[in-house]
Order: structure tokens, then sequence, then C-alpha cells
């Protein structure tokens, strides 16, 4: 069995390796990952008793431009909000953002991520995750089996 930290900054030492590990695959991906994002767009999240639910705020995002991938037990949105620049023109104001885009949000265990759907309507992503019916499915029982030493 492992040794378990019994320092404070141990704990946050192997959550840190942890973290590495789970996200590993982000950071080995093409260029424009994660670690390069421009924005991060706002996101409301909120749950019924039946349902689980992430919106995202995309207004003017394409969802062709959208990838949405669940890891482990988060739920990763990476995009890209392109600038359809006016042409013949100058703008006198701009306060919208253009760019790469993304955003993670924990997704709890008493869920059931296969039947998850995402819906894009009027600018707003809607992921919804409906609550496992038999919420033991969570926690398993693990049987130990005992060698000869």
């Amino acid at each position: 069995m492992a040794a378990s930290p019994k320092d404070p900054l141990d704990w946050a030492a192997l959550l840190q390796l942890q973290m590495d590990e789970a996200f590993d695959f982000i950071l080995r991906s093409e260029a424009g990952s994660v670690a390069e994002c421009d924005l991060s767009p706002p996101v409301d999240i909120f749950e019924t008793p039946d349902a689980f639910s992430v919106e995202f705020d995309l207004p003017g995002t394409d969802p062709a431009d959208l990838s949405l991938k669940l890891c482990c037990n988060m739920l990763i949105l990476e995009g890209v909000k392109r600038d359809d620049s006016r042409e013949g023109g100058s703008y006198l104001c701009l306060e919208r953002r253009f760019g790469r885009f993304c955003r993670t949000v924990e997704i709890p265990p008493t869920v059931d991520v296969s039947a998850v759907r995402a819906d894009y309507r009027r600018g707003v992503l809607t992921v919804t995750f409906p609550r496992l019916s038999d919420r033991r499915k969570v926690m398993r029982d693990i049987p130990i089996i005992q060698g000869d030493n």
C-alpha cells in the first residue's frame, strides 16, 4: 500500500502531480492547446433533481469551431471565436474579444456520462447530464483477495 502524505504541502504536490498526469494529453496536443487560450467564456452551472447542466455563453461562435470532450470527470470545451472584420472601414470602438478559448468544468460522479446531450441554440451551448437512477453505482465494493506471502 502506498504511503499517504502527512504534510499539507505534500498533499498539494501529490494533487499537482495527479492533475498533470490527467491532463497530459492536452499539453501534448497540437499548437493552440489549452495553454494558449486567449479567452474563457462565461459559464452557468445548475442542477435539478433529474439533471446536471452546464451552459456556455458563446455568442457569434460557429458550432463548427467548437470541440467538446469528456475526460475522467472533466468537461472540456475548446474553440475559436473568429473576427469577421469589416472591409473598408476601421473600428471606433471594439469591446468584443476574439481568438481561442477554453473552459473546463468538473462533472459530479452522480450523473450518467453515457447519456450526455449537447445543444447549441442562440449562442448558448447547453450540456446536460441526466442523474443516475441508481446512485449506488457511483461506489462499488472491490473484493480483497488474500495472497500467499
